[in-house]
């Protein structure tokens, strides 16, 4: 453990005396959309208490303007692009860091949601003596896509993946979670800090008048039942199985419509496999969009069919907003089911199964005003969360001199 008396906040070396400056954070995991950790990253930054803690942010030095990056600047942090993939070139993976860290010595720690390169921004916080290393799992899995790899490549793949797991196991200073499962994913047994993925209770609170607004917007009848799902176009969200989905779905109520939020790379397939289902008519692709918690109130029903998770930030918003939600079992945790609005299906099941039990959620009719209230009961609003997160940086974060 750090001496206290050798652990100090450099956030602003020359400032004046009597002047006690922001603990600066430096963040991984904005990666150039608007998914689940980005939003989760971006609404603690809103909501943490920014005269005592602010946020950097660590982008590869190829990123293009981030869809946040005007409103970080607006609230006080800045983005650094120096970031290098090992496949690029392993030395500048290192040293591009290495050199930024000893260049900012403000920064008093570091907090990586965890993507490749998963802990190497620690491994570089660590040589440089920052004192706070944080790693954060998001997630439950990956796709296995290298299964019918060439031997090189497995044997390849295999080493690489020796040295991130003995990263993952001697860099960090402290483990979070969003789930029990994204934990055992990423850092089985250890201990871990659950942190909640918050969200801003009132922002997706239901409300009547939005609803109306936005379906008017949209050109949605008043009889027409809306499905909804937000997420990237990948493998990883089962996209097209949500479609067959959709297509048994529409036999048992006609007069419905599949709102899709988001962008990636299965959209071409995605509007293929609509066409050829029958379903094109009643599929509206919205692409990404800031207006989410507005979209929420237009649909009727949530569905996230995912292969893997860890404990989906949409699910947590789709409930505050009142919307019956179906997911799979296999990849999303109970500790998702704040309400009665969950429910969960097998992937091995029949995409029929998945539209009656569908049909039957949007048929229990409940009252969706009331969801917000449970929701911040459970300790998931954002202004809790960031609270908490705001006293352990406190108590941690600084460097070793």
């Amino acid at each position: 453990m750090t001496n206290p008396a050798n652990r100090v906040n450099r956030a602003n070396p020359a400032a004046p005396d009597g002047y006690d400056p922001p603990l600066r954070i430096a963040q991984w995991g904005l990666f150039g959309g608007r998914g689940g950790i980005e939003s989760f990253i971006m609404d603690c930054y809103r909501h943490i208490d920014r005269s005592r803690v602010q946020f950097d942010f660590l982008e590869s030095h190829a990123e293009g303007p981030l869809p946040y990056e005007d409103e970080i600047r607006e609230l006080g942090g800045r983005v650094f692009r120096v970031m290098y993939s090992e496949r690029e070139s392993f030395r500048r993976s290192r040293t591009e860091l290495l050199r930024f860290y000893r260049a900012h010595p403000e920064i008093a720690g570091v907090h990586v949601h965890a993507n490749f390169p998963y802990a190497l921004p620690l491994l570089m916080a660590k040589r440089s003596g920052i004192a706070l290393r944080v790693l954060h799992s998001h997630n439950s899995g990956a796709a296995d896509g290298h299964v019918q790899a060439e031997a090189p490549k497995r044997l390849e793949r295999f080493l690489r993946s020796a040295v991130v797991n003995r990263q993952i196991d001697q860099t960090p200073t402290h483990y979070f979670a969003c789930s029990d499962i994204a934990a055992e994913y990423m850092f089985p047994g250890k201990p871990f800090r659950w942190v909640k993925n918050g969200i801003d209770t009132r922002r997706f609170a239901f409300d009547g008048p939005t609803r109306a607004a936005v379906r008017s917007a949209l050109r949605i009848g008043n009889d027409t039942t809306v499905i909804g799902f937000c997420g990237r176009f990948r493998p990883q969200k089962n996209p097209l199985f949500l479609l067959r989905i959709f297509a048994r779905y529409m036999r048992l109520r006609p007069d419905s419509l599949l709102l899709l939020v988001g962008d990636g790379e299965l959209r071409s397939r995605m509007e293929r496999d609509a066409a050829d289902l029958g379903i094109g008519g009643h599929v509206r692709f919205l692409g990404e969009r800031a207006d989410v918690q507005d979209l929420y109130q237009a649909m009727d029903a949530f569905v996230l069919p995912s292969l893997y998770e860890g404990l989906p930030i949409v699910c947590i918003e789709a409930q505050c907003a009142g919307l019956p939600c179906l997911t799979s079992r296999e990849a999303v945790t109970e500790q998702a089911r704040l309400t009665d609005l969950m429910a969960y299906r097998s992937l091995d099941d029949d995409p029929e199964i998945w539209a009656g039990t569908l049909h039957d959620l949007v048929d229990a009719g409940r009252d969706r005003r009331r969801y917000a209230g449970l929701i911040r009961a459970t300790g998931f609003d954002m202004n809790d969360v960031a609270a908490e997160l705001q006293r352990f940086y406190i108590a941690h974060a600084g460097r070793q001199i």
